[in-house]
């Protein structure tokens, strides 16, 4: 996977794990440094890119 493409792709998870931490749990999204901002987009981040390689792994070996 190409570094820009994995950069896209982690912004993407980012800005979702944030929405959907406000959405699911009630999580405000605070300052830069606050470490429950943090946590939603890395979060948000492991999963769109967990869900993307499952895809394209598929793709490949079918």
């Amino acid at each position: 996977m190409g570094f820009f493409r994995f950069l896209l792709l982690g912004v993407i998870g980012a800005l979702l794990g944030g929405f959907l931490g406000g959405l699911l749990f009630k999580a405000p999204l605070q300052d830069f440094f606050s470490i429950q901002t943090w946590l939603l987009a890395i979060g948000g981040s492991i999963v769109v890119l967990l869900i993307y390689g499952l895809v394209t792994d598929r793709r490949r070996t079918a």
